[in-house]
């Protein structure tokens, strides 16, 4: 049998208890109503509401409100707590927020005095690397003077700008100084210095 369906608006209400009463439409006497009856219902009732129900008897044998919903509400769970407004989250949210811990700031590794010196070691070779490499590439005056790879001294005269060049044991050899900055170089070979434009210094 289909259970019959009444209507009423409410007529009192403590929210803070959970309970109040309606008003039936067909003028009959009022009904009680507890929160629990509207498990379907979207958010707490409050007077002046439209309730519909049904009838009834509870153990002691009065009557009450029971599967009871608000006209015009959602139907949804029903936070059944005083003043509280229940938020559905997804499964898997409230499941990821149990398990995930809170993000912490990333700690950055404390070096050891060992690992320290490694990389300074390696900073040093590096720089030293590329000292020698600037040096092959392109030598400084003092190499070119001091330590020479070959013996020929290719030397451009200061007043006149003529290319000459020195051998080992000329007179002016000892005394001549060159100075790549000016264009002047050393050569291994006479061929070499000859090729390049430079005549052989008078002895």
């Amino acid at each position: 049998m289909k259970p019959i369906l009444y209507k009423g608006r409410l007529k009192t209400w403590k929210d803070d208890r959970g309970f109040g009463f309606i008003k039936p439409d067909d003028g009959s006497k009022d009904v009680f109503l507890h929160i629990s009856a509207l498990k379907g219902t979207s958010r707490r009732p409050k007077v002046g509401d439209i309730i519909l129900y049904e009838l009834a008897t509870d153990s002691e044998g009065k009557i009450r409100a029971s599967n009871a919903s608000i006209q015009g509400a959602a139907l949804r769970s029903l936070d059944l707590s005083p003043n509280q407004t229940q938020t559905q989250v997804p499964k898997e949210f409230r499941t990821n927020a149990r398990k995930s811990p809170l993000p912490t700031r990333h700690k950055r590794k404390k070096r050891r005095p060992v690992e320290i010196l490694i990389s300074l070691g390696s900073i040093a070779v590096i720089a030293i690397l590329a000292m020698e490499f600037r040096a092959s590439d392109s030598p400084s005056p003092i190499t070119s003077v001091t330590k020479p790879e070959c013996n020929i001294k290719g030397n451009i005269s200061f007043n006149k700008g003529k290319k000459v060049y020195h051998l080992p044991g000329m007179e002016d050899y000892e005394s001549t100084f060159i100075d790549p900055a000016k264009g002047e170089r050393w050569f291994c070979t006479e061929s070499e210095a000859i090729a390049s434009g430079w005549h052989k210094a008078p002895r």
